[in-house]
């Protein structure tokens, strides 16, 4: 079920008992991030229902819900009623009718009894909506339809295979010492907009932002590796190319330019819900984890802007994406040297590492 659906049906059943409508339109606030609402428009004539989405800060959305709408689509006559919810939505519901009369005295208290009769479904669905964004926002689109679908208990989860994305900010410890507070946070939501745009735009999600570091995983289940590690190539691809333009508007504004590593991973991790019995995180652990944590550090080492493992290396290759071997370095904590690669483009970028 959703709004359009039940604005629909809404439609059809007051049709079939003889009021004369010739259209109906729904508003509904929303609480989004992005979303301050969507207006449903349905029209007796097709029986079907577009949605019209209104954007915080792109129209004044705040008072709609008691006004008319932003525009019409017949010239017929209108009777409006307010849809007040128990959790305190005020949305809108109005209906239109071609004839010359308009509606009559008993067909006008219908429709404020239909505005009455409509609030619970439409706060059960608001409020699924509402619980799907704010999970969608909070932990991911995967992470978050898993906890919608009841996977809330400590230790659950699965061992998957993924790509692991794990990036981290240059010298941002320093500029975080001698920049005002509200400055930090808007370098980081800038800086973390333009990594995020092309991580889900290739099918990758991510998982959380540990400071100034960014955790995200491309899952290898539609495609298997060589499609995700192509995924995620190109992903970092345009995620620099965002930053690079992030980069040209702060010199030009006389701000700092930020500058990222990223560690590309491929093999198995635990994915599932991790912590205390009233505190949980949805997220990754595991071998894979670690080893990506231990490789994003060389970055700025080596001196080059993106390190990958010979696994993801491997499964690139199979998609006909070569990447340029750098070596064996020690990464911290394992006993044996490991083969690390990079983008070609990056690899005249190599500096060694300073000896200690």
């Amino acid at each position: 079920p959703s709004q359009a659906a039940l604005l629909a049906g809404m439609g059809r059943v007051l049709v079939d008992k003889g009021v004369p409508l010739s259209a109906m339109s729904l508003t509904v606030q929303a609480l989004h991030p992005l979303l301050a609402g969507s207006v449903y428009w349905w029209r007796e004539a097709g029986d079907r229902v577009v949605e019209e989405p209104h954007f915080h800060g792109v129209d004044p959305f705040g008072t709609i819900s008691l006004r008319a709408p932003a525009r019409a689509e017949t010239t017929g006559t209108e009777i409006a009623a307010p849809v007040l919810c128990g959790d305190g939505g005020r949305h809108r519901l109005a209906w239109t009718t071609e004839r010359r009369d308009g509606f009559t005295d008993a067909e006008t208290a219908m429709l404020a009894h239909v505005a009455l009769a409509l609030a619970p479904p439409l706060e059960a669905l608001a409020t699924r909506e509402t619980a799907t964004a704010l999970l969608e926002t909070y932990l991911g689109r995967r992470s978050g339809a898993r906890v919608l679908a009841g996977e809330i208990h400590r230790g659950s989860g699965e061992t998957v295979d993924a790509v692991l994305w794990l990036s981290d900010l240059r010298d941002f410890t320093m500029l975080s010492e001698r920049l005002p507070g509200a400055e930090i946070i808007a370098l980081l939501n800038a800086h973390f907009e333009r990594l995020v745009g092309p991580i889900k735009a290739f099918r990758g999600e991510v998982l959380k932002f540990i400071g100034d570091g960014l955790l995200a995983i491309f899952p290898t289940d539609d495609g298997g590796p060589a499609r995700a590690a192509t995924a995620a190539v190109n992903a970092v691809r345009a995620a620099r190319a965002g930053m690079a333009g992030l980069a040209a508007e702060s010199k030009a504004a006389g701000r700092p330019t930020l500058e990222f590593g990223v560690a590309l991973h491929v093999g198995p991790v635990i994915y599932g819900n991790i912590g205390a019995p009233d505190r949980l995180d949805f997220t990754v652990v595991g071998p894979t984890v670690n080893a990506a944590a231990r490789i994003e550090p060389l970055c700025k080492t080596l001196g080059v802007p993106v390190l990958a493992s010979a696994a993801f290396a491997a499964a690139a290759a199979e998609s006909g994406h070569r990447l340029a071997s750098l070596g064996r370095h020690r990464l911290r904590g394992i006993d044996d040297p490991a083969e690390l690669f990079t983008m070609p483009e990056f690899a005249s970028h190599q500096r060694e590492p300073e000896s200690k």
